[in-house]
């Protein structure tokens, strides 16, 4: 069967010809490539001619109600900045929507983060249609590529892994208010996260909504320590920027970070390994160490040179903060199961909270590493499985990023102020299920739109007019 591609251009002329040039070179460049590949198509600009601020949902709305009408039977939603370099596939996407502008001269060929799903998607017309589009209610700069991600992840096409789950288990709840649980220090405690070291957890962190950090905001970031020795804190931690986390500290007191990107409310599965020979630290989810080309988090391992903090006596605590630290609170959620292994491979604290009562964790490793519980409660839950992060399929590919003034975060914050507002949109709304997406008002199916003209461009194409 032969296929017929529709690229969908948004695009706005704000007089400065910035845009204009980028167009200029985008469409003549595009044509040449796929041309060159033999897959038939058709470019159609949706362009917006009122004085609203920019919709860039909207114009690709409209660009793909005009690609449908042509005959098109997929297209390619593709920002007017971004020019393939090296073998792209632009072929049909048969099974899922597929990203393809992964690897960016913009972030030096690095995925900006592992949810991103803009710059270049592939859709079937049938897909596009089973998310209802686009939602119209984005104004400026951001986050429409988000909601169409999560659209996609609501209707079972995204790439949702799963490991199988150990089943029936007794697992520990910390209610975030003060419940914790307190190791003391012993022989085979002390010093162990000086050395050669792993750790292995099974925890559910939770949160609410409106607990997210919103970028530009720093001081409403909040860490909650899952398992901490405080004072320079080692810690592995969750964040309300939804990212698990270690914290290490040399002799000189260097701080040794490292992150990955996770949702809550879900069982994770984490690793941390501590090469203290080599100097490297490894930290997984899933089995799958951070990666910061694929935008699942800082680069592992993370390499240092001084040698670890040495702790000795310092009782180890899970889900307690320390107190001298503002950004950290008590730890809610639950954990199935922790493990320590020592420099010699040994395993020195094995918790797994069927061998709990109501004041103490009895510690399975034969060390008597038992922690005393303060609060927190014990139950059972049957952990079916554990997810991984949920990702849109990809084909990896790099584009060239064409020039012009940074539109997104700067210095931490978001350059516009829309964006701001896009962003509580998409986390509060969309990523809450408050969106009934099949009957969006704001989808493809019911947006309100005008079409003032549809003209002839850059020979076979088409710019659709569309005012809000």
């Amino acid at each position: 069967m032969s296929h017929y591609l529709g690229v969908c251009i948004p695009y706005r002329d704000a007089g400065d010809g910035v845009r204009k040039e980028h167009l200029d070179t985008l469409v003549p460049y595009l044509t040449k490539y796929l041309d060159e590949r033999n897959i038939k198509h058709k470019i159609f600009i949706g362009h917006q001619v009122d004085d609203k601020m920019f919709n860039r949902s909207g114009t690709k709305n409209a660009a793909f109600l005009a690609a449908k009408e042509e005959g098109c039977d997929y297209v390619a939603f593709h920002d007017v900045d971004m020019l393939p370099e090296g073998d792209v596939d632009y072929s049909y996407p048969k099974d899922n929507p597929i990203h393809i502008a992964t690897y960016l001269s913009q972030w030096d060929y690095n995925l900006r983060d592992v949810e991103y799903f803009g710059g270049v998607v592939l859709f079937t017309i049938e897909q596009f249609e089973a998310v209802n589009g686009y939602h119209t209610n984005y104004w400026g700069w951001g986050m429409e590529d988000d909601d169409l991600f999560w659209r996609c992840h609501i209707k079972e096409m995204t790439n949702d892994r799963k490991l199988k789950g150990p089943g029936l288990k007794s697992v520990c709840e910390f209610d975030g208010i003060s419940d914790y649980i307190e190791i003391p220090s012993s022989r085979s405690l002390h010093n162990f996260n000086s050395k050669n070291f792993n750790m292995e957890l099974l925890v559910k962190p939770t949160s609410d909504v409106d607990e997210q950090f919103m970028i530009g905001n720093e001081e409403d970031y909040k860490q909650y320590p899952i398992f901490s020795r405080q004072g320079w804190d080692f810690a592995i931690s969750y964040s309300n920027s939804r990212a698990i986390s270690n914290s290490m500290w040399t002799w000189k007191n260097e701080l040794l970070y490292s992150w990955v990107k996770r949702y809550p409310n879900q069982w994770t599965l984490i690793n941390l390994d501590v090469d203290n020979l080599n100097k490297e630290i490894r930290l997984s989810v899933n089995g799958e160490e951070s990666e910061m080309r694929h935008g699942t988090g800082t680069e592992s391992p993370l390499v240092y040179t001084d040698h670890l903090k040495r702790y000795g006596s310092q009782s180890m605590y899970m889900g307690k903060p320390n107190k001298t630290n503002p950004q950290q609170k008590y730890f809610r959620g639950q954990v199935a199961s922790v493990k320590i292994h020592n420099s010699r491979g040994d395993l020195i604290l094995d918790y797994d909270f069927n061998n709990a009562s109501k004041q103490v964790i009895y510690d399975n490793s034969g060390h008597d590493n038992h922690g005393y519980i303060n609060g927190c409660k014990i139950k059972n839950e049957v952990i079916k499985e554990i997810p991984h992060t949920v990702v849109p399929h990809r084909r990896f590919s790099k584009f060239k990023c064409l020039p012009h003034e940074d539109e997104g975060i700067v210095d931490g914050k978001f350059s516009k102020s829309s964006t701001s507002v896009n962003e509580k949109l998409y986390r509060f709304k969309m990523q809450d299920n408050q969106i009934d997406i099949d009957n969006d008002e704001y989808g493809v199916r019911n947006m309100k739109y005008k079409v003032h003209g549809v003209k002839d461009v850059y020979g076979n194409h088409k710019m659709i007019e569309v005012t809000f």
